[in-house]
This record gives structure tokens, C-alpha cells and sequence, in this order.
């Protein structure tokens, strides 16, 4: 194994067992108020501890932590839901620093210095029509009403991979002012549209609140997205289209003022122990460099263990000028055992070719492998 400076090494745990301290205490909390007999009050949230590795003498190993709490009020029509997160810091030459897709749990709760913290993340109000249909109006995170997978969207027990966690194609907004809205039909078909802010927390170079409610800036715009579902016990089908019209600069590096857009698909199939994912985006060349998208992933369970296999690629745009950039591809294997009902231990491997294009001479045209050790708690 390669060793990591003593400096960089007591930091990273240091900041791991601060941030896991106060995720303790916050997790506590939430799970005391969702133990309260007759309470309209519910809490829910994880604790995640990572270590990763990599065939890299240029690139750190790196410990990583998360925790999320989520609390809800809820009442028959309605409810607020609020949701604390806190990450560790990220180090720039360490694998989550180097590799955008080895770790989509790194990183989500960071300042502009890329110090971990505790960050409100979403406080959004929900209410429901006698139709059937459904408000959301707050601080949210729009990805989780659009994009999620039974077997490919949860980074905290599933796959770890950003390849695998979502449509890298699809420009969402980090934690952003919104409003969401949901329509069931008959026969499981349901119709979702939002709209939100262009940028969320992370999306401003100050990661502030000020500037997330500085949504008339002029750099700044509007993200829309539709969807139709439909849903049985086995299949899960979703097709729809988003635009992000905040200020673009072509790939060309030719225009500015360009909005972004695409569609994307997802199918997802589950019988017995076996579970299949599959998507495929698509996004306008003119501005995104990952210009189409697909992937495919496997999920197989046997009593408490759960392997996972998945294989994915973002394709260059066919603007790009520089021609020593190239492809993305990404591998990911893991086999998970569940310990016990809340408690998970998951072992994982994964190759990335060409990490974000190869932007970084370090990553072009390498084939990384990175090891992975993730523990998982998890309560509600």
C-alpha cells in the first residue's frame, strides 16, 4: 500500500473524527425525536465512513466520512422536511481531489476553501392536493425527484461511483431554491416538472447562502425539468428533457451566453434477486464536454450479501478543440454485507479510464485503480 505523509494522514483522520463526532450527536438527536411516542415528528439519516486506495504513486489514498440527518413533521396533507449533512475536507492531490467520479459521497457539504461543514442543505415544504397531486416548494435537491434508480442511486449502500449515482449529462443545480410537482395518472404512469434556481449552494464561488438567494444575478438563470414515469412492481421506466439557461461558454470557448439542455432515459427491472439499471443522457454539445452518456448496472442480493457490477461512459463533445482529451469510462464492482439492520460493510473496486476527460495530465489516458472500504450506518 502506498504510504500517504504523516501530515496529510493526521489531518484527514482528524477531520474524520470531528465530522463523525458532531454527525453522532446530530444522528442521536434525530433518532431520540423519531422515538417519541405519538410524535408527528420523524428523523431519519446515515453515518458513512470511507477508505480508499489507488495504483497511484502521484494521488493519495484518502479517509473520507459523511453524515446526513433527515427530519420530517408530517401531518396528513403536508409536511417540512429538513436536511443536515457534513462531510470531511478534500485534499486537492488525494483521490476524490484528482478523481470527479470515485467518490460521489466526497465533497457534498464543503465551504470555498474546501473545508468540510455542517451544512443545512434542504428545508422544503410539501403539500398534497385531494387529486393526488404534489407541491414542493424550498430549498431542495431537484436530482432526487428525477433521477433515482433501485439499484443505482444511493451512494451510501450502493455504488459508490458518481458514474453510478446519477446522468452526469443532466446540469443540475447543487442545493437550490425551487419548486417540484407531481402528477400520478392511472396504470402507474406519473408526470413530474420543476422548477429552480440555475445555481444551488456548491454552484457559487462563495458556497454562502447570500449568494444562493442572489438569484437575479446576472450571470445566473433558471433550471426547468419534465418527466413521465411509469412504475410496476418490476419495471421502472422515465424518460424527459431540461434546460439550464444560466450563462454557458461554448466548449469552443467561441460564445457566451449559450444555454445548456438535454433528455435523458432511465429503465430499471427488478424480480426476485436480481435488479438491472440502465441509462442514457444527452446534453448540447456546443457547452457540455460530456455531450452523451450511458450505463448499465447489475445488482444481485442472496439472503444479507449484495453484489454490485456496473460499467459506464461519458462521451467527449464532438467541439472539444483539444485533441488530447478523450472519453470517459468507468468500472465498478462491489459486494456488500449487511450486518445487522441498520449496520453495513461494503468492499469496492473500481477502474476509471481518462477521469474527467483527461483535463488533468496526471489522469489522461490512465487506467486507475481504486480500492474502497465503506461502513454504513444507517437509521429511522
Amino acid at each position: 500500500m502506498k504510504m500517504t505523509t504523516k501530515n496529510n494522514l493526521n489531518r484527514t483522520l482528524s477531520d474524520s473524527v470531528k465530522s463523525s463526532i458532531v454527525l453522532a450527536l446530530l444522528c442521536f438527536t434525530g433518532y431520540a425525536l423519531a422515538e417519541t411516542e405519538d410524535s408527528q415528528w420523524e428523523a431519519s439519516g446515515s453515518l458513512i465512513l470511507t477508505y480508499q486506495d489507488i495504483n497511484s504513486n502521484s494521488i493519495d489514498d484518502e479517509f473520507q466520512s459523511s453524515a446526513d440527518l433527515f427530519i420530517v413533521k408530517q401531518s396528513e396533507s403536508s409536511g417540512w422536511t429538513t436536511h443536515f449533512e457534513i462531510t470531511t475536507s478534500s485534499r486537492n492531490n488525494a483521490i476524490s481531489g484528482k478523481l470527479v467520479e470515485a467518490n460521489a459521497d466526497a465533497g457534498s457539504a464543503l465551504d470555498k476553501d474546501n473545508n468540510g461543514r455542517l451544512q443545512l442543505s434542504e428545508v422544503y415544504y410539501q403539500l398534497g392536493t385531494e387529486n393526488n397531486q404534489s407541491w414542493v416548494f424550498g430549498l431542495v435537491d431537484v436530482s432526487g425527484f428525477f433521477e433515482q434508480s433501485r439499484i443505482a442511486s444511493d451512494e451510501t449502500t450502493q455504488f459508490l461511483g458518481a458514474s453510478f449515482v446519477g446522468n452526469p449529462t443532466i446540469e443540475y443545480p447543487d442545493y437550490t431554491l425551487g419548486v417540484v410537482y407531481e402528477q400520478p395518472i392511472e396504470n402507474g404512469i406519473t408526470i413530474r416538472a420543476a422548477l429552480a434556481g440555475s445555481n444551488g449552494i456548491s454552484d457559487n464561488a462563495e458556497r454562502s447562502y447570500s449568494q444562493l438567494l442572489s438569484v437575479a444575478d446576472s450571470h445566473k438563470g433558471a433550471f426547468a425539468v419534465t418527466s413521465v414515469s411509469w412504475k410496476s412492481e418490476l419495471w421502472l421506466l422515465r424518460t424527459g428533457g431540461w434546460i439550464n439557461t444560466a450563462d454557458h461558454t461554448t466548449v469552443k470557448g467561441d460564445k457566451n451566453n449559450i444555454e445548456n439542455y438535454g433528455g435523458y432515459f432511465l429503465f430499471g427491472y427488478k424480480q426476485n434477486n436480481h435488479a438491472l439499471n440502465f441509462r442514457l443522457g444527452m446534453a448540447n454539445k456546443e457547452v457540455s464536454r460530456a455531450a452523451t452518456f450511458t450505463s448499465v448496472a447489475y445488482q444481485f442480493e442472496h439472503h444479507n450479501t449484495t453484489l454490485g457490477l456496473g460499467m459506464a461512459r461519458s462521451f467527449l463533445s464532438s467541439e472539444e478543440v483539444n485533441s488530447l482529451l478523450g472519453d470517459v469510462t468507468q468500472y465498478e464492482i462491489y459486494l456488500r454485507q449487511k450486518l445487522s439492520s441498520k449496520f453495513f460493510l461494503t468492499a469496492d473496486f473500481q477502474i476509471i479510464d481518462n477521469s474527467d476527460f483527461g483535463v488533468e495530465d496526471l489522469t489522461r489516458d490512465q487506467s486507475l485503480e481504486v480500492w474502497g472500504i465503506r461502513t454504513s450506518y444507517l437509521f429511522d
